[in-house]
């Protein structure tokens, strides 16, 4: 699986987490540009360190832990959940998508210019539509934005056994106001409502968010350690146990919506044209994040399969960052 997924990121800048939903226990991370630990130990080791300490790609830092960037649509998940679960509108009612929405006295516009047309939920996040989800985040209401970000985990490290982790950034109106001395606007909540904004996430958090939605409310502590055993007789020390992390209140009925609605983002949404594999059944969310270039994105993508299984130890999550 490791090799998979640096054959997969191959020489572009960023990170790809595999983990067990059932269990927390990472199978694979990848973060690139890497470098060889061993050449610290030859007669180079010095200049090879002084090397990478100076290199602009920075590949000391792990970027699947170490580095936080806006989910974008990738977050329109947790928008889906909390729609479901609140039913601040019905998720058969349709949005008309025209590729803009004026707020204000602020036009926001969809990736879409000539927009969707007209939406429903199922719709709406297959095809990713800015539109819709700041009609949902307009009626959800920041704190209640917030109250399900932090169900996902936002805002705060996974609690994995590594080292160095960043704790990514929830943004709230108190935030806001108390470090920049502004109130919290109309257009703050709809740039959040498509994960733009102030919103920063890792992409060991975003695993955990896939991860949430396949448990229907658990998330185990994501893990490296499997187990300790004596290195020179090779008899088990210590076996480590999954340990939840967090259970959610939302209903199992309400992630069971939103498994469904992810299923069609590969079969008849954002992502049909590229995965088309017939060899397992996806289900998965898109997402592109500005990064203050008007020809470059941040490139997300968090799936999890098999989409339906007898045997739910077999799911994998899988939470992929280009830069």
């Amino acid at each position: 699986i490791q090799l998979l997924c640096e054959k997969a990121l191959g020489q572009r800048i960023g990170s790809v987490v595999v983990l067990k939903p059932s269990t927390g226990e990472i199978l694979a991370m990848v973060s690139y540009p890497t470098y060889d630990a061993n050449l610290f130990f030859t007669e180079k080791g010095a200049q090879e360190f002084t090397r990478l300490s100076l290199d602009p790609t920075f590949p000391f830092i792990n970027r699947a832990i170490q580095s936080s960037y806006p989910p974008a649509s990738s977050f329109k998940v947790i928008m889906s959940t909390a729609l479901v679960e609140e039913e601040v509108f019905p998720i058969t009612r349709k949005i008309t998508c025209t590729g803009e929405i004026f707020y204000g006295d602020r036009v926001f516009h969809c990736h879409s210019k000539v927009g969707h047309g007209a939406l429903e939920l199922f719709g709406g996040l297959a095809e990713s539509c800015d539109v819709y989800f700041y009609t949902v985040g307009d009626e959800l209401g920041i704190e209640r934005i917030v109250y399900y970000s932090r169900e996902f985990g936002l805002g705060e490290p996974s609690g994995i056994d590594l080292p160095g982790e960043a704790p990514g950034f929830l943004p709230t109106p108190e935030w806001k106001q108390r470090t920049q001395a502004m109130i919290w606007l109309g257009g703050d909540t709809l740039n959040i409502s498509i994960g733009q904004g102030y919103m920063l996430v890792t992409p060991i958090q975003m695993a955990n968010v896939i991860a949430m939605i396949v448990n229907e409310g658990r998330v185990f502590r994501p893990r490296v350690l499997k187990e300790v055993r004596d290195p020179q007789t090779g008899d088990l020390i210590e076996e480590i146990e999954p340990e939840i992390l967090r259970v959610s209140p939302i209903r199992k009925e309400t992630f069971q919506t939103v498994q469904q609605a992810m299923r069609l983002v590969i079969t008849e949404g954002t992502a049909e044209v590229v995965l088309t594999t017939d060899a397992v059944e996806l289900a998965g969310k898109t997402g592109t994040a500005e990064a203050g270039f008007e020809d470059r994105w941040h490139s997300w993508f968090a799936a999890y399969a098999p989409f339906t299984t007898d045997k739910p130890g077999e799911r994998v999550v899988v939470s992929v960052m280009v830069e």
